[in-house]
């Protein structure tokens, strides 16, 4: 008799006498590969389940950017700062050098714009007032604190 070269299974030759037993041991080889396939299959399923879900989850988690810009001033210095994406939340802190302004932070969203003075007082206002969040980025209008001419500005967005 002879037998398959990957799992030795028999292979009845016409003079072999043919036994139950070598039936019954080459199932269990037979099932015992099918077994070891259905194990690798599942958990490379699971890999890519695994992997689908973690790409699902990096796309909604909020990332943090953060930066500079100089403030250029001017009626027609309009500052488009760009980020890689759009921002849901930019939050922007004025220095003024070298003058008597108060800094001042701010908090552009889709909804409002809120203004927070160093003497505490606090604004909030419409969307708008020439600021802008943008598909890849948010815009500055020009004539205001947070482009003064000379300042840094520190931004902050929530992506």
């Amino acid at each position: 008799m002879n037998h398959t070269s990957n799992y030795n299974l028999c292979q009845f030759e016409e003079t072999d006498r043919v036994r139950r037993t070598d039936f019954n041991e080459d199932n269990a080889k037979i099932d015992a590969a099918v077994k070891a396939v259905d194990r690798r299959v599942d958990g490379l399923e699971a890999s890519k389940a695994d992997k689908t879900a973690l790409a699902a989850v990096e796309g909604k988690i909020s990332r943090i950017v953060t930066g500079t810009y100089a403030g250029t001033g001017g009626s027609s210095g309009v500052r488009r700062i760009s980020l890689p994406g759009r921002p849901k939340l930019v939050l922007i802190r004025t220095d003024y050098p070298n003058t008597s302004h108060h800094d001042e932070a701010i908090a552009i969203t889709d909804i409002c714009l809120c203004r927070c003075h160093t003497y505490h007082s606090l604004s909030v206002d419409p969307p708008t007032s020439g600021y802008a969040l943008e598909n890849n980025g948010f815009t500055v209008p020009a004539n205001c604190d947070q482009n003064y001419s000379g300042s840094t500005q520190h931004y902050m967005a929530i992506i």
